[in-house]
């Protein structure tokens, strides 16, 4: 039996050790030297493919609820409260009384004001039969004044002929002038009457604006809905003196609900009233609920450029006033968008790239297609082998994002394959093996 003599540079090391180290080192050589060589296997990876569907656009936001109405309750005047007559919570219509306030001062003051209007109405009844009564007075000396005058006419006439004395016509012309006179009087005393009548006229018209005025401030001890809603919070008790800007109770109509929210302006030609809405309510339970828009601003901010948008909502179990929602608006939709995962997203700098998976003949990218054959510098054809999967870094442009889900704008045709699992083992040109197998689904789910 012969023994195994052991190197001089090995004789320090058990036998079994270096046994070990010639049995690797052998392995080795022969990988080396054998042209197969030992490779990493490809990396796993999970692809999907790109579909091709309708994209509906939607702009995510948040927004306060507001009721449609809702408005704090005050009085113009000071006053003290003397009845409430409703309570928090109470649903009530329009022009209901809510609170009544001490109201004796206003009505001694409409009173007054009515004894005013009645007193300058006798006056004016009064001025306006003196009217008639000069009226008449002034028809009278006008037929006189006339008859004189015709008469002066006559004698004057008779005088030239010789029929009538200087003195039967001085008579004539004395008698023309008083008379003349006397019309002239009625008249003015007329015209007085008629003066008087319009400054009665015009103390009634005051009279009547001091009643009403007083009415009105009479109005002002009742506090009635401007609109029928809820009655809210209540801030004032019975005898209390209130001031007029002191809040004295709110009142919300709650038959619709306003949600206010911003979009960025690169939006706008796209905002119009009647769009879509979908606001879901996390302090609801995620309860959702379907509205429009109803307003867009006319104006943009200049320093947030955005826009600010209202929408409708039907009134609904729960929704409150001040409630926070989340705003799905829709803005339109691409018929044919081709959408894939948003973790095949593979971003580098400013651009955007995916690995695309393609069932090919593998050619290593250092040897294109060729391989040395010895120092010499003379090459031969690399032998076809059976097509793998193989990685292809390929630069995309995205549009929209929404729920996990990219719109890609180019760069990728529908049915093509995307990695979406196992990216950080992958690189560019190189085979990989795809788990689940190829499938022929062309949803994005698959291969």
């Amino acid at each position: 039996m012969h023994l195994l003599k052991r190197p001089s540079h090995l004789r320090h090391f058990p036998y079994s050790l270096v046994a070990i180290g010639l049995a690797l080192s052998l392995s080795l050589a022969g990988c080396a030297g054998g042209g197969g060589g030992w490779q990493m296997p490809p990396p796993v990876v999970e692809t999907t493919r790109a579909a091709q569907q309708l994209w509906t656009i939607n702009y995510a936001a948040t927004g306060t609820l507001e009721a449609n109405n809702r408005i704090d309750l005050n009085t113009e005047t000071p006053a003290v409260v003397s009845h409430i007559l409703v309570k928090e919570g109470d649903t009530v219509r329009l022009g209901q009384v809510l609170m009544r306030f001490k109201a004796d001062k206003q009505m001694a003051q409409v009173q007054q004001a009515a004894a005013g209007i009645a007193a300058s109405q006798g006056n004016v009844e009064q001025q306006e039969a003196g009217i008639s009564q000069f009226q008449a007075q002034a028809e009278s000396a006008r037929v006189k004044w006339q008859l004189s005058k015709s008469e002066l006419a006559r004698y004057e006439q008779l005088y030239q002929d010789d029929f009538v004395s200087q003195l039967e016509l001085d008579q004539k012309r004395t008698a023309f002038q008083s008379a003349a006179s006397d019309y002239q009087s009625a008249l003015q005393q007329l015209n007085a009457a008629k003066a008087r009548a319009a400054q009665a006229a015009s103390s009634l018209a005051q009279s009547r604006s001091s009643y009403q005025y007083n009415l009105a401030l009479a109005g002002e001890t009742v506090l009635r809905a401007p609109f029928s809603g809820i009655v809210g919070s209540k801030y004032v008790d019975l005898g209390d003196y209130v001031a007029p800007t002191e809040k004295l109770m709110t009142l919300v109509d709650n038959s619709v609900f306003r949600i206010s929210f911003t979009v960025p302006e690169r939006y706008l030609s796209q905002l119009k009233p009647g769009l879509p809405v979908v606001v879901k309510f996390e302090g609801l339970g995620g309860k959702t609920v379907t509205g429009q828009v109803n307003f867009v601003d006319p104006v943009v901010d200049p320093d947030a450029h955005t826009v600010r948008v209202k929408a409708l909502l039907p009134a609904s179990s729960g929704l409150k006033d001040g409630l926070l929602g989340d705003v799905s608006l829709a803005l339109g939709v691409i018929p044919d968008a081709v959408v894939i995962p948003e973790e095949a997203i593979v971003p580098q700098g400013e651009k955007t790239f995916v690995y695309v998976v393609r069932h090919e003949i593998y050619q290593p990218r250092a040897e294109a297609g060729k391989e040395k054959a010895s120092a010499k510098g003379e090459e031969k054809p690399v032998k076809p082998s059976e097509p793998v999967d193989v990685a292809h870094l390929q630069e995309v442009s995205v549009g929209y994002r929404e729920a996990g889900k990219v719109q890609v704008v180019s760069g990728l045709r529908p049915g093509d394959r995307v990695i979406v699992s196992g990216l950080q083992k992958v690189s560019d040109n190189l085979p990989v093996n795809p788990d689940p197998a190829p499938s022929t689904d062309s949803g994005m789910k698959g291969k």
